[in-house]
């Protein structure tokens, strides 16, 4: 299953063997049919995403003004 893994850049160094804090899996198009995408191994379906990707960038213009 493919994955993305984000470290809290306050207190991780590279090859510190520390756990991510945050980690982005997806699963789709095997004989299976299984679609899922997942954060921290909890199952997200296509309207949560979508409303943590606005989220996100809500946060993002107000902290960062982009």
């Amino acid at each position: 299953m493919p994955n993305e893994k984000f470290w809290d850049a306050a207190t991780a160094v590279e090859g510190d063997n520390s756990q991510p804090a945050l980690i982005v899996a997806w699963h789709h198009g095997c004989a299976c049919g299984e679609k899922v995408v997942s954060l921290n191994g909890v199952p997200f379906d296509p309207s949560a995403i979508d409303r943590l990707i606005r989220t996100l960038r809500k946060a993002r213009r107000q902290v960062y003004g982009k």
